[in-house]
């Protein structure tokens, strides 16, 4: 993975048996996933100028994760389309030193023109900004 994002676990966030639930991890992939663009993109970007959609997700779950844990979100390009990105992701637990793998999957962003209301090419500075980061071999 390339870039890494804790996350907070809320309690809002667990089910029954005190788990967080199996659809939380979109919300906080998505958490990832902005906290990556406003790394590399732009902190500022309005999103409702130009954005990005959900063409597809896909989860692979391996360990509970507790409302206690610590838990990061790590993404990791896999393809850079003309108008989609395709990403991998992984949650991982970090509890006394080791790194326990609670799970991961794939998603595909599709850039979106809101005014015309249809895919678009993905912007030329993004391109170059995230090709930057992702061979970068300095990242945090």
């Amino acid at each position: 993975m390339t870039f890494y994002s804790p996350i907070e676990i809320r309690f809002r966030d667990l089910d029954a048996l005190g788990h967080v639930n199996n659809a939380v991890y979109f919300s906080y992939v998505e958490q990832a996933r902005i906290a990556y663009f406003r790394q590399i993109i732009d902190e500022n970007h309005d999103w409702k100028k130009f954005g990005v959609l959900i063409a597809r997700n896909e989860i692979n779950y391996y360990s509970p994760v507790h409302i206690n844990d610590h838990l990061e979100c790590g993404l990791n390009l896999i393809k850079l389309g003309s108008k989609s990105m395709e990403y991998s992701f992984e949650f991982r637990i970090l509890k006394d030193g080791k790194q326990i793998k609670a799970a991961d999957g794939k998603f595909v962003l599709v850039c979106f023109d809101p005014i015309e209301q249809k895919s678009a090419p993905v912007p030329e500075l993004w391109r170059e900004r995230i090709t930057a980061f992702e061979k970068n071999d300095e990242r945090p």
